[in-house]
């Protein structure tokens, strides 16, 4: 009785036996490396507005740092643990959710500095990404703040990316830090007061979402 394969085609002439033992490797081969492109892929992440939080921190006339915190307002990352270049980020901040720790102090900063009226969010997006180490990084992107944009580069620290255990989404979490100046972006109010240099630090997580870059904020809103 001939053999037969379970690719055989019913009315076709069976393979020969050296046939079929190229069959029987080359299938699971081409099954792996359609498993290996398959995880090469770089994942989209939406961002998590709860466990995202922005911190600046300013000088106040040399007595203190003053510092504030800001949350995403919405976007998205894309990362590849194993190829840190096909990385992207696109955040958009809500200003108007600025807070000093005290009511009328954020009111005033909200407006009076950040003219959150006129500007109710800031948006950062990325140009490159590269890897500076194990798990550490630098995300050179464009801030757009008060209506300009210039360059500004986020220090960043991949912390971890796996299964969460009470949501089961899969998450990947990040920390940055950068540094700019105020007065590039026009916000020059009581400069002998308060520092020209802003400090950073970012917290963030995101959760696995292929639909994360089509549902990101769009450009032209900023």
């Amino acid at each position: 009785m001939p053999l037969r394969s379970y690719d055989h085609v019913a009315g076709a002439s069976p393979a020969p036996p050296g046939e079929m033992r190229v069959r029987k490797v080359l299938h699971p081969t081409a099954a792996l490396l359609a498993l290996a492109c398959a995880s090469a892929r770089a994942d989209d992440f939406r961002l998590d507005p709860v466990h995202t939080q922005i911190f600046f921190a300013v000088d106040h006339q040399g007595y203190s740092k003053s510092t504030g915190s800001l949350h995403v307002k919405g976007g998205y990352f894309r990362f590849d643990a194993d190829d840190w270049s096909k990385a992207k980020v696109d955040a958009t901040i809500d200003i108007t959710g600025l807070e000093m720790g005290d009511a009328a102090w954020s009111d005033k900063v909200r407006s009076a500095y950040f003219d959150a009226s006129t500007y109710p969010t800031a948006r950062f997006v990325s140009k490159a990404v590269e890897k500076t180490g194990g798990r550490s990084g630098v995300v050179h992107g464009e801030l757009t703040l008060l209506g300009r944009t210039k360059p500004v580069d986020l220090q960043i620290t991949f912390n971890r990316a796996g299964r969460d255990g009470y949501t089961l989404h899969y998450i990947a979490g990040f920390s940055a830090t950068a540094n700019f100046k105020r007065s590039a972006f026009g916000m020059t109010r009581t400069g002998k007061d308060i520092g020209d240099d802003i400090a950073i630090r970012i917290e963030a997580e995101g959760v696995r979402d292929d639909d994360a870059a089509k549902n990101a904020p769009d450009a032209e809103s900023h």
